[in-house]
């Protein structure tokens, strides 16, 4: 998969998700379903142009559940949702996906915390194989680590300590859920051990 900076403008949008998730629940097709968003400011956003690019995002992330973990997420806990939401945004991007695997997992392996620079450290070494990542400006890669260290601070992997450092843990989510993905969800599941497991 060609790396991309696409998820510059990702938010949480975990709200967004339950909103769009029912309503796939419920059989509607994606333009009834934005219509409706559109016509009710589900969203409550200023202008249908943003609408629109939220609707698109979080459509694609929403996509990538299957129709139990769909119907699960409408239902979930806290944490349930928080992990299915954190789950989402790392198998439509590759970059943060690789994060995990590449310097999250190891960190956490290696007993480390994760610095500040450990984000920076990553694109260096992303630009250094990707001609595309090597074309990107310093602001846009400030941008990309700001949005990838919301989504872990947000599931509760990281914890910030200080400015510089991240605790990392495991995360908690259900034994229903658990159970459901350490047979189908390899990711999901290696979140509550931060175990590598099978990659998805």
């Amino acid at each position: 998969m060609a790396y991309s900076a696409s998820f510059i403008k990702e938010k949480w949008s975990e709200n967004e998700m339950t909103v769009v998730i029912e309503r796939m629940c419920e059989g509607k097709k994606k333009k009834e379903i934005l219509d409706e968003v559109v016509d009710n400011n589900l969203f409550q956003l200023r202008s249908p142009v943003s609408i629109n690019n939220r609707f698109n995002m979080v459509y694609k992330r929403a996509e990538v559940l299957d129709d139990k973990m769909k119907k699960h997420f409408i239902i979930a806990s806290d944490d349930d949702k928080k992990a299915l939401t954190l789950y989402s945004f790392l198998r439509v991007y590759q970059l943060p996906l690789e994060f995990y695997y590449e310097v999250l997992l190891y960190k956490y392996e290696s007993k480390e915390v994760l610095y500040t620079n450990d984000f920076f450290y990553f694109f260096e070494a992303k630009a250094s194989i990707s001609e595309r990542v090597k074309t990107w400006r310093m602001g846009t890669i400030k941008k990309l680590i700001s949005t990838t260290s919301l989504f872990y601070r947000e599931a509760k992997i990281l914890e910030k300590m200080n400015n510089k450092e991240f605790a990392i843990h495991p995360i908690y989510i259900s034994n229903d859920l658990k159970a459901y993905a350490k047979e189908h969800m390899p990711l999901l599941h290696s979140f509550t051990t931060l175990e590598r497991g099978n990659n998805e």
